[in-house]
């Protein structure tokens, strides 16, 4: 299939140019222009023009490759005007009869816009069945507050990212951010997935203006047990953080996934952050929250919990909660500080209905109870990979002071070369950072961060290895790649 990206953000006016030359390269047209173009123009972006001499027509193009001083155009209308497929160069022109010039802007100016575009059937930036790729720029904060995907036709699949230039660093409002204020219906989440084949990842996703609303859920990736299920649905690498109040009739949770079970769907959380999600009046607040019915199958692995808070006598604060069926997998996460009003049991770090998942790696600290810990986990795992009853000090995350969270660990973390080694499929060797585990042939670090450096098979063992990342200053995000 076919990978189209367009661009969203609020930058529309990114540069206007007057186009030089042009060349035709597989149906698409390569121009050069007469002056430089913005540094901020990227892939995905739209190139607007019009012919103002004659019918006034617009014409759209996408941008799909830059090169050098060279950007190559696809046409995709000309807006009913008539004008049909045609090269920007010699064929629009202004009052005064001389080369027309045209505007660089984003695809989408919003994500609630190219959701929309997503469901609709004609004047399509895409081909059918393509695999789509909606990149996010931090031209300005989003504010979009219902992100629902519940049809993408033919589409081969739906991935949300974020341009590598303007991805977070691994702490709050470092890159491109989403931030709502408005609040979204209760259990329907700000970004809401019913769709097959659908990734959301390098997002930041900050709560911190709707604690007196409804929301309470960051990403639902929800099929529902009746409908059949959705499958190959992947959160990764991103940052949900700082919901505070009472949504509703549920608590928080930061991220809400469900499959139908059929034709064994799989659910993805991956090297992701999550924090301060607390419920202030009588309910139950989840971390990770993952059903699934057999065959369904959900893989969580290399996630950094921390600080997740209920309220009420008979109320959990839970850090991951999933099923426990056979093919689940919960490997390399980090869970730590569980606050519950009642019984020192609604502190889980970990709680899994049944015990036939495989579990390894994992760590729990001191405010878990034990039958909920990274061991136990509720129903008797007995991990004896696990680690727990860790304190904060020996988890050494970078900070933990309420409003400026750092969560990469720090050169003294017992998480340190303490993981496993889970490959690079799906994308699971990027770190919070864009590190690539695989590629540099480290030994994995327990949570969302990569810190150590000691490489496997001799290149340097126990003993924290150092650190990669000096307190989450460095950023190499770029290393992911979309797919």
């Amino acid at each position: 299939m076919a990978t189209t990206t367009v661009s969203i953000g609020s930058n529309q006016s990114i540069a206007t140019v007057t186009p030089a030359s042009s060349s035709t390269v597989s149906g698409e047209y390569v121009i050069t222009f007469t002056a430089s173009v913005s540094a901020n123009a990227a892939v995905g972006d739209i190139f607007v023009i019009t012919d103002e001499a004659s019918f006034m027509g617009t014409t759209t193009y996408l941008l799909t490759a830059i090169s050098g001083s060279n950007y190559t155009l696809k046409y995709l209308n000309d807006g009913g005007a008539g004008s049909g497929d045609q090269t920007p160069y010699g064929n629009f022109y202004n009052n005064s009869f001389a080369q027309a010039s045209g505007t660089f802007k984003r695809a989408f100016s919003t994500i609630t816009l190219f959701e929309a575009m997503v469901d609709d059937t004609s004047n399509l930036y895409w081909g059918a069945s393509d695999d789509l790729v909606g990149e996010c720029h931090a031209d300005s904060t989003f504010t979009d507050h219902a992100l629902v995907f519940d049809n993408k036709r033919s589409l081969s699949s739906v991935t949300l990212t974020v341009n590598s230039a303007d991805r977070h660093d691994g702490t709050a409002e470092s890159g491109m951010l989403l931030k709502p204020t408005s609040a979204t219906t209760h259990n329907n989440g700000i970004v809401f997935s019913k769709i097959d084949d659908f990734t959301i990842e390098w997002f930041d996703i900050s709560l911190n203006s709707l604690n007196s609303g409804a929301t309470n859920i960051a990403i639902n990736i929800d099929g529902g047990y009746g409908n059949g299920g959705i499958d190959n649905n992947v959160v990764r690498n991103c940052l949900l953080h700082d919901k505070d109040g009472n949504p509703g009739s549920t608590g928080p949770r930061a991220i809400m996934g469900s499959n139908g079970g059929n034709a064994a769907h799989t659910t993805r959380v991956q090297n992701n952050i999550i924090y301060r999600f607390d419920e202030d009046s009588n309910d139950t607040t989840v971390g990770l929250f993952l059903n699934n019915l057999q065959p369904g199958v959900v893989k969580v692995f290399n996630n950094t919990i921390y600080y997740i808070r209920s309220d009420g006598s008979t109320k959990a604060a839970i850090g991951i909660r999933f099923q426990g069926l056979a093919n689940d997998e919960v490997k390399n996460n980090i869970v730590a500080g569980m606050f519950a009003d009642g019984d020192s049991d609604h502190e889980r770090a970990f709680y899994g209905s049944d015990a036939n998942a495989t579990v390894s790696n994992n760590l729990s600290d001191t405010t878990t109870h034990a039958t909920y810990s990274a061991k136990d986990m509720g129903v008797s795992y007995n991990d004896t990979t696990a680690l727990i009853g860790k304190s904060l000090v020996e988890i050494d995350f970078v900070s933990t002071s309420f409003g400026s969270e750092d969560l990469h660990i720090g050169d003294d973390s017992v998480a340190l070369e303490a993981g496993a080694d889970l490959g690079n499929s799906d994308n699971v060797q990027y770190d919070i950072d864009g590190i690539d585990r695989h590629a540099t042939n480290v030994i994995w670090d327990i949570g969302a961060d990569q810190h150590g450096t000691a490489q496997a098979g001799g290149g340097g063992g126990g003993g924290g290895g150092g650190g990669d990342d000096a307190g989450g200053t460095h950023k190499l995000a770029p290393l992911l790649g979309v797919g």
